[in-house]
């Protein structure tokens, strides 16, 4: 199974999930899918709601351990307060969407040899809170730096 990330469960880690996570998963590669970021602020940190739109978010692209189970599946829906059986109140759904590997983005690539793939992404379900910025350029990673801020969990 494939994952499109990101925000705060990229490697480098930003929180003990994201530290598990990455002894789980494989990094592909960087990568992105279309869409718009916003940055959500949290008393814990600030965290990225990946919405429909136009524009392009960046991130990494990971494939599961071939142990990769269901208890895991549960573990990583439970961070993204995405429940399947009540979608319609999760904070996130999980979803299959087209992601081009290679793309620029994430501080490496080019963008020339992108090919497409499926992989499952967390998409923002709910309003966004006051407070929400833009993410402009799509890359939550980044503007932490430039906004000198930090991420939920960190």
């Amino acid at each position: 199974m494939r994952f499109f990330f990101y925000g705060t469960l990229l490697d480098g880690g930003y929180n003990a999930v994201a530290a598990w996570l990455h002894g789980r998963m494989q990094l592909i590669g960087p990568a992105s899918v279309a869409g718009v970021l916003e940055a959500v602020p949290d008393p814990e940190g600030w965290y990225p709601a990946l919405l429909d739109g136009d524009g392009q978010v960046h991130g990494r692209l990971y494939e599961t351990a071939a142990d990769f189970g269901a208890e895991d599946l549960a573990r990583l829906d439970a961070y993204e307060d995405y429940d399947p059986l009540q979608s319609e109140s999760s904070l996130y759904l999980r979803q299959t969407l087209t992601v081009t590997l290679g793309s620029a983005g994430m501080g490496t690539g080019t963008g020339s040899g992108d090919s497409a793939c499926q992989a499952q992404a967390y998409r923002f379900n709910r309003p966004l809170p006051a407070g929400a910025r833009p993410i402009p350029h799509g890359d939550f990673v980044r503007w932490l730096a430039e906004e000198g801020l930090a991420p939920f969990g960190g």
